[in-house]
């Protein structure tokens, strides 16, 4: 269970990045997510399942399996060539300084061959219910808003910001608003111009990026019991963070105000997230539209029209069925 607020022990950063200027203008940035040699791959399960820290059955795999549960740890290995070991690591550091609930890293290596290497893992197997399954998720929904916006919180203070790509590094900007890039590209460098104003010369902080109430988290009853998958452990304003939390969980009925009250945000912040919010609710409206989720699809297109409604044009636009795009993921 996460605690309400951070670990006595730790100290904030004091060298504090601020966000440059974006680069708005990229066009052809693409993150490459090419799979690995799966002969490669089965040999870092082998010996994943041949660490003394993993309690499962040690046999050959039976197929190309990522992930192997044994009885209270998981043994996971690299498919695709954008998943970094180091993300692992730093994630691992962060759930001990930070105190954030997360899967405990047990073991780990590499398989190595003609300079390609392929990394395995044996992490704690993580407990809970996924936050948007389950009969209970609409009145449970704001008590879990505000226990991840608290998570989120500690992540942003005391996650180490010198590390990871930062948003404002080249073709970042870019790779953010990547699938409607792909399919609307004049909808995306305007999209990202106003993240630039929002965002220039804000404060950074280490980020995860991609967690949500509905994405990433687990929970028992109101309380988180493991983040999971950071994208990477990367560095941007704290509140486009809480933003895509809150603009995936408006989808699933939830608000904007739960999840700042548990974040505690300042005046500051509450403006920031003011200004990003309709951004990244534009963002993920085109991604429900692309995937045919009508229910999220009707409240983020209510959500915006009674905000923002010139942007659903954008949104409509980045959902096209016109080319495949390249696979981004999130920032």
């Amino acid at each position: 269970m996460s605690h309400a607020s951070p670990p006595a022990h730790t100290t904030r950063r004091d060298d504090v990045p601020r966000c440059r200027r974006l680069d708005v203008g990229d066009d052809g940035a693409v993150l490459p997510t090419d799979e690995l040699d799966p002969v490669l791959c089965q040999e870092a399960m082998r010996q994943a399942l041949a660490s003394p820290r993993f309690d499962g059955n040690a046999g050959q795999p039976r197929g190309m399996e990522r992930v192997v549960a044994g009885a209270a740890t998981v043994a996971k290995v690299q498919r695709r060539v954008h998943e970094r070991l180091d993300v692992l690591l730093e994630f691992d550091d962060l759930r001990r300084v930070a105190d954030v609930p997360a899967p405990a890293l047990l073991d780990h290596g590499t398989v190595d061959k003609d300079g390609v290497s392929v990394w395995w893992t044996v992490l704690e197997r993580a407990r809970g219910e996924h936050g948007d399954r389950g009969a209970h998720v609409p009145e449970l929904l704001p008590s879990r808003q505000r226990a991840l916006a608290r998570v989120l919180r500690r992540w942003h203070t005391y996650g180490d910001a010198a590390l990871g790509p930062r948003l404002d590094d080249p073709g970042m900007a870019g790779l953010f608003f990547g699938e409607i890039r792909a399919r609307a590209p004049g909808a995306a460098k305007q999209l990202a111009a106003e993240l630039d104003a929002a965002c220039r010369g804000t404060e950074m902080a280490a980020v995860h990026g991609d967690a949500a109430v509905g994405h990433n988290v687990l929970f028992q009853g109101a309380d988180v019991t493991a983040v999971l998958d950071p994208g990477a452990v990367r560095v941007a304003p704290s509140m486009l963070c809480l933003g895509w939390a809150v603009a995936v969980d408006l989808g699933l009925g939830g608000s904007v105000d739960a999840a700042g009250a548990g974040y505690a945000a300042s005046t500051a912040d509450r403006e920031l997230l003011h200004r990003l919010l309709p951004l990244l609710v534009t963002r993920r409206l085109a991604d429900m539209r692309r995937l045919g989720d009508t229910s999220a699809e009707r409240r983020l297109g209510a959500w915006l029209r009674s905000r923002r409604p010139e942007l659903l044009d954008l949104a409509v636009a980045g959902s096209g069925s016109g080319g495949d795009g390249a696979e981004v993921g999130t920032f």
